[in-house]
């Protein structure tokens, strides 16, 4: 299969999938709920980083669902000459359900504690996929909603340095059809 369309048929399944956390520090919580739709998938692949495809310069759904169709494929977007800063995006954003399923060490995330990012978020999510620390960047809209931002393997830079460290206390998967809930950690004071 089309590695291309193996991540974006794997994002679809999320659409359908919500994850409750609430995290903690020093006494404090904060609870958010992460969703999930093809909006974000181009971020999330670093589709945006290929400006000389011209395929992938439409509207972000339509770009989504033409992968999804197989009109745009791996072998279409690896002829970019920025395709290498990618490729590693790619090998693993089709387990991106699994990363999410590990408990993860969560990290609220200052873009000002890091002068060199350009990345906007509010949390920093990091897990191994493989042996292979990868990184997944967790923002806001306007309208409050938590989305994925952007997601990448461990290189040379640690994003964690300078980030506050926040203990996962619960987490729960949430199917948006059936409501069905499945607590995956749970580490709250019991009353």
């Amino acid at each position: 299969m089309d590695k291309l369309k193996l991540c974006a048929d794997s994002f679809n399944r999320l659409f359908d999938i919500k994850y409750r956390c609430i995290i903690g520090r020093k006494g404090k919580t904060r609870e958010f709920l992460l969703m999930f739709d093809a909006f974000h998938f181009h971020h999330l692949a670093g589709l945006h980083k290929l400006t000389d495809i011209p395929e992938i310069r439409k509207n972000r759904e339509r770009v989504f669902k033409d992968i999804t169709a197989g009109k745009l494929t791996y072998k279409i977007i690896s002829q970019s000459i920025d395709f290498p800063a990618i490729k590693s995006r790619l090998d693993y954003l089709y387990k991106l359900e699994e990363f999410m399923d590990g408990n993860d060490i969560i990290f609220n995330y200052e873009k000002r504690n890091d002068p060199s990012s350009k990345i906007d978020a509010v949390y920093l999510l990091q897990n191994e996929i493989d042996g292979n620390i990868y990184y997944f960047f967790i923002d806001t809209d306007k309208n409050g909603n938590f989305f994925g931002r952007s997601f990448f393997p461990k290189k040379q830079k640690d994003f964690t340095i300078t980030q506050q460290k926040w203990t996962l206390l619960y987490k729960e998967k949430i199917n948006v059809k059936t409501n069905e809930k499945i607590v995956q950690y749970d580490r709250l004071p019991k009353k």
